[in-house]
């Protein structure tokens, strides 16, 4: 985990590792400290491999959203279309939401 602060907010990169494609899991940061206490927070999150719209399962409306952006360089407002994390969204993302086609989270 790392992370910086700036304006009362902090912005924080967890790298995972050993998490595996379609499933729900809870990432605990420790010690915690929002100026007055501090303590543990956990944070639910899904993985699922090509969920541009975040709806929690990979289909047609994902593919024709990274198509609708293809081209494009990565940005504020496309940055879940490039889903290969290459800086831009091109038909390996295209192609990368269409192979997980079907998939869900649980």
């Amino acid at each position: 985990v790392s992370g910086s602060s700036g304006s009362g907010t902090t912005n924080l990169t967890v790298n995972l590792t050993s998490v595996t494609n379609a499933q729900r899991i809870t990432v605990t940061l420790a010690n915690v400290n929002d100026g007055t206490t501090t303590g543990n927070v956990s944070v639910p999150m899904g993985v699922l491999v090509g969920d541009t719209t975040g709806n929690g399962t990979v289909n047609a409306s994902d593919v024709g959203q990274v198509k609708s952006k293809s081209g494009e360089t990565t940005d504020a407002s496309n940055f879940r279309t490039d889903v290969n994390v290459s800086g831009s969204i091109s038909a390996s993302d295209i192609g990368l939401v269409k192979s997980n086609a079907g998939t869900a989270l649980p």
